[in-house]
């Protein structure tokens, strides 16, 4: 007779899910992509077959969430599993003393982890975590580079075009490790190639891929292999230029699950797909590229809905159920220490994100976290169970909306604003923020006047 029957299913659960060898990890990440805009969210505007069969293949999370509303404190979140506030990483670098700027020296990511374990590790594409010598992607962990440093770039690259560097955005500055690569073609393809690449140079030793595309970022640059398939009905430019980076997108997560089935390393690979943050459907002062977020309110740069909650899905064949759903709020925090679990290494203490092993294969029902949190300069927000108290920032009319308490079940809109008739909620999940936001600390620089508007 079993004495311990609660210790033998533990048991038998872990036997059934631990990998035999420790799975190749890829995290593909968008940038400002509408969370209306691919199929598998209703998008219609043009076809996103390979992510909607992505996102078929695994499991997708319906409140996925990213840590801040904005490209790089986003990334940092995504990168350390902490909440990037607990280290000051608020805002873009942008301004300031170039050995400051970017992701805390002292702080772990994921690619430091990973190679500790054994990994290869290869960054291909954005970095936007600092641009001095000891921020670079190999002082952070990853053994390869091949991309760009700061927030934008441009994607029609020209082999004989003079480099530019601005600490926002640069201009045909490719680089390869530390070294700037002349090159002709178009960025999204290129960094696909790049992919791929990394991929049949480790043919056997197990490898971490931070695959980070710029697309759909700005500048809207048509790629002319697409331009034919752009609908002949779209006559706006912006959105044309959108539209045609979504479709590249889509080619290229294509291309990369093709290789990997084609190569027999798609079931031995988990896969993370997410964007960095909501698309900039309305914004003007965050990099505006007409992406759509409907049915969520609010764009990139605010802490609504459609800021902060994302396309996001997990796909590991034979660990990770295809075609499922998970409706608990999970966070790009968690990806580190789950990432960590699925090769068997320790998960360090003092993260903010968890293991969603045990959701992902189908062992826990528990939602993994009692509640989220925000702060993105004088907005904040925390979510826990169906309600959410928001304090977002209105970019027309240059103010704070002050706290707002919205029912997310019966209201994913954030339409009807219940902080007046539920005074009682609205202090507990006040209280529960401010004692979150004790243990962050002041940013260790500041943005801009829309990002970082003067305190209430």
């Amino acid at each position: 007779m079993n004495r311990f029957p609660a210790l033998a299913l533990a048991l038998a659960f872990l036997a059934s899910t631990a990998p035999a060898s420790p799975p190749n990890i890829l995290v593909i990440v968008a940038d400002d992509l509408g969370y209306a805009d691919i199929g598998v969210h209703g998008g219609r505007a043009v076809p996103t077959p390979h992510i909607d069969a992505l996102a078929a293949a695994g499991t997708r999370f319906t409140n996925g969430y990213v840590s801040a509303p904005y490209c790089s404190p986003s990334r940092a979140g995504f990168l350390t599993g902490r909440y990037q506030t607990r280290f000051g990483h608020e805002f873009n670098p942008h301004v300031g003393e170039e050995t400051t700027l970017g992701l805390p020296l002292d702080q772990r990511t994921i690619a430091d982890h990973l190679r500790g374990a054994g990994y290869a590790t290869a960054l291909v594409g954005k970095w936007h975590q600092g641009f001095s010598p000891a921020h670079h992607p190999q002082s952070r962990g990853f053994d390869d580079y091949f991309g760009f440093l700061v927030g934008g770039h441009n994607y029609l690259l020209h082999r004989d075009a003079t480099p530019k560097f601005g600490s926002g955005h640069s201009h045909d500055l490719i680089y390869r490790s530390r070294e700037v690569q002349k090159l002709d073609g178009f960025a999204t393809s290129l960094f696909t190639d790049e992919a791929l690449g990394f991929f049949d140079r480790n043919p056997k030793r197990p490898w971490f891929l931070y695959l980070a595309f710029n697309a759909v970022h700005t500048p809207l640059e048509i790629d002319p292999a697409v331009v034919d398939r752009i609908p002949a009905g779209v006559t706006d430019p912006a959105r044309r230029g959108y539209l045609a980076l979504l479709l590249g997108l889509d080619d290229a997560v294509g291309r990369v699950t093709a290789h990997l089935k084609k190569t027999g390393r798609a079931q031995d690979t988990l896969i993370f797909f997410f964007s960095d943050n909501g698309g900039s459907g309305r914004s003007p002062f965050f990099a505006y590229n007409t992406g759509v977020n409907t049915p969520l309110r609010g764009d990139k740069g605010q802490t609504l809905e459609g800021g902060i909650r994302v396309p996001f899905f997990a796909v590991w064949p034979g660990h990770i159920p295809a075609g499922r759903t998970i409706d608990a709020p999970v966070i790009t925090l968690d990806l580190l220490p789950t990432a960590l679990a699925a090769a068997g290494s320790p998960v360090p203490g003092g993260l903010d994100g968890v293991n969603l092993l045990p959701q992902l294969t189908g062992g826990s029902t528990a939602a993994p976290h009692d509640a989220l949190f925000w702060r993105f300069g004088a907005q904040r927000a925390v979510r826990r169970g169906q309600w959410k108290l928001v304090e977002w920032r209105d970019f027309d009319a240059k103010r704070n909306s002050g706290w707002q308490l919205f029912d997310l079940a019966a209201d994913v809109g954030e339409k009807n604003d219940l902080a007046a008739s539920r005074p009682e909620l609205v202090r507990d999940l006040a209280a529960r923020w401010e004692k979150w936001n004790a243990a962050n600390i002041a940013p260790r620089w500041h943005g801009s006047p829309n990002e970082d508007p003067p305190a209430r």
